[in-house]
């Protein structure tokens, strides 16, 4: 596994499609601002619009940002920085809180 790799979106598979809110079908990324990190979560280097609402989240000690669903206020994961991205960050994100429709954009 090839680790601290930059992600360069011109050299990896496309899929086509957008991951919306499992609680209320708000578009939340599209397909293809994915990639893989090694975490088991889903993560992505841009939002689609304004959708994901970032909060300020400071528990066990930890600064953090918490990404919830603008229109429904769903927890959907936490941002970080990651230098790796063409943004400078990472949205990993709970699997559970996106469902992916295909070809949609």
């Amino acid at each position: 596994m090839v680790r601290n790799q930059k992600v360069d979106p011109a050299q990896r598979a496309q899929e086509s499609g957008l991951y919306t809110c499992s609680g209320c079908a708000q578009v939340l990324f599209e397909a293809k601002h994915k990639f893989e990190v090694g975490s088991g979560f889903p993560s992505f280097w841009a939002q689609a619009a304004d959708h994901v609402q970032h909060c300020p989240l400071s528990s066990y000690g930890r600064h953090r940002v918490q990404l919830l669903c603008r229109q429904c206020g769903q927890h959907l994961g936490h941002l970080f920085r990651d230098t790796r991205t063409p943004t400078g960050v990472r949205y990993c994100i709970n699997a559970k809180s996106i469902t992916f429709e295909a070809g949609q954009l």
